[in-house]
């Protein structure tokens, strides 16, 4: 078949034509363009809670601080501070770099594109910016196009590097090896050809994705950072008491004897080590018979008085050195009396499960038969204590306490409690219950939490199960509603983080799902000014 020669204009449209199946093929759909910001969300989650863990770790350095001299603890110490200050210059590198890509790829400011949901991105899909950022840009060999050195992911690539080597370093001095995640080295291939990680992660990979990379290698420090000082914090103890204090202690079964019975207590070092029977000796008495590291002293109890017990401990320590430990209580021997407590306050609340103590000197726990009034009901629990649970009305209860004596019931006491209705909690949200507050924070808080009052001793938990967000934008007020729960919603999260200085965001008709009572709270509203 004869070919019809082109015409300039023909050939013209015939490359446009191709133009545009090469961009429809390089076309990213809208669907995976969004679903990286909703996995950066959760990494950046998962980034703070690390951060807490972290922190948490080496608050417990300093704990340990105080149970072991400063040339014992530091050198562990010292060690996990200084990966720490590697892996926050690794981090500070990372963020800083991540920052100015997406300036560059949004053509945004830096103070812009440090505090830019993803979502928001305007160029998600574009990969020729931030390549040439990372891969290019300030390179020894300005030809080159695969992150060689000078450029931003070759310098990456050697302080993950670098950060790795150290912490094997350190841990190859203990005799300890932690198997790390960061992999630089490979080998990384990319449809059958062999590229290095900084072509891996840079080279034509939209810059969305890039974003949430970046954040993907905090987690990664971070655990990294986590799991080493967690193996020097443990080293502080090797070849040690496994206890965080290791003192003399003597419990006895009753501080208080009845005239006519036996005093009785149990002496043992604090922690006890089952694997070891310690020699025990009591003034006055000598050497007592010690079982499963446990020694009992049994002391007639004639006439009413305080009595004072002391002795000696010994214990073989991991080291082979029998170590001495000093013990000293007294008791009082007294006619019969009762005592009723409310483990956490002096009254009980309706509708909840009150813990009460319930005792009588000199008489074992099994022989007590307590009794409650009218209106509430009194069970016992298998560590020996008991429930009060009040009924809606009720307005005192009375306990009685009697005990079985000798065969025979008597009654050792009685008090009288006031029954309350149980409190409502307190709105939170951000730790804060109104007042100046940063966008960012309240953005990120994400939930509205139900807390009781701190001078409130019940563990009790309540769930928000609604509550209404209002602000005014050019004199007109904005109503968003969350009907299903204690998170902001994302046209809540939008309003707040479209707020301008000045502007007042306030949460109103908070309530709460039923409560341990079975009712509802409306604990009322939350004003916030944006700083």
């Amino acid at each position: 078949m004869a070919v019809r020669r082109q015409t300039p204009r023909q050939r013209l449209i015939g490359l446009m034509y191709l133009i545009f199946l090469a961009l429809l093929a390089l076309n990213v759909s809208v669907e995976v363009l969004d679903s990286f910001p909703l996995i950066n969300r959760s990494i950046e989650e998962t980034n703070r809670n690390f951060e807490m863990k972290v922190d948490m770790t080496y608050y417990d350095f300093e704990e340990q601080r105080l149970n072991f001299s400063d040339e014992h603890v530091y050198p562990f110490y010292g060690e996990a501070l200084y990966i720490g200050e590697l892996a926050d210059s690794l981090i500070e590198y990372i963020q800083t770099n991540r920052s100015q890509m997406l300036a560059a790829v949004n053509n945004i400011s830096f103070a812009e594109a440090d505090t830019l949901d993803l979502m928001d991105s305007r160029r998600k899909d574009n990969y020729s910016i931030s390549s040439r950022f990372w891969l290019i840009e300030n390179s020894i060999d300005p030809g080159a196009r695969d992150g060689g050195p000078g450029t931003r992911a070759y310098i990456l690539r050697e302080m993950i590097t670098h950060f790795k080597n150290e912490i094997d370093s350190i841990l190859n001095r203990h005799q300890q090896s932690l198997t790390l995640a960061l992999d630089v080295e490979g080998p990384f291939y990319v449809q059958d050809r062999r590229v290095n990680w900084q072509q891996m992660t840079f080279d034509r990979v939209i810059s969305v994705a890039v974003a949430t990379n970046l954040n993907r290698l905090i987690t990664e420090v971070r655990n990294a950072q986590f799991d080493a000082i967690n193996m020097l914090y443990d080293l502080i103890t090797a070849g040690q008491f496994r206890f965080d204090e290791v003192t003399a202690r003597i419990v006895p079964k009753s501080e208080i004897v009845m005239a006519g019975g036996i005093y009785e207590a149990d002496v043992f070092v604090a922690a006890i080590d089952t694997r070891q029977d310690p020699d025990i000796t009591v003034d006055g008495i000598g050497r007592i018979p010690v079982s499963g590291g446990v020694g009992r002293i049994r002391i007639p109890a004639s006439t009413p008085g305080t009595r004072r017990v002391s002795g000696t401990i010994e214990v073989v320590s991991p080291a082979g050195v029998r170590q001495p430990h000093r013990f000293s209580t007294t008791y009082t021997v007294e006619r019969p009396t009762a005592t009723v407590s409310a483990t956490r306050m002096n009254v009980f609340y309706i509708g909840a499960e009150n813990p009460v103590s319930i005792s009588a000197p000199g008489i074992p726990s099994e022989n007590l038969r307590p009794r409650i009034s009218s209106g509430a009901s009194l069970s016992r629990q298998p560590d020996g204590t008991y429930i009060v649970e009040v009924e809606s009305g009720t307005r005192e209860v009375t306990v009685t306490v009697n005990a079985l004596v000798e065969n025979r019931l008597e009654v050792m006491g009685r008090m009288d409690f006031r029954a309350l209705p149980l409190p409502s909690p307190e709105a939170v949200i951000a730790g804060s219950r109104g007042g100046r507050i940063d966008r960012q924070v309240l953005a990120r808080a994400r939930r509205i939490e139900a807390r009781m009052g701190e001078g409130f001793a019940f563990d009790l938990h309540y769930d928000v199960e609604s509550f209404q967000m209002s602000t005014v934008i050019g004199g007109e007020i904005r109503r968003r509603n969350q009907d299903d729960g204690n998170e902001l919603t994302s046209d809540m999260i939008q309003l707040i983080n479209d707020a301008r200085s000045g502007q007042e965001i306030t949460f109103r008709d908070i309530w709460t799902k039923p409560g341990p009572d079975g009712r509802r709270r409306n604990l009322g509203s939350l004003s916030f000014t944006i700083n």
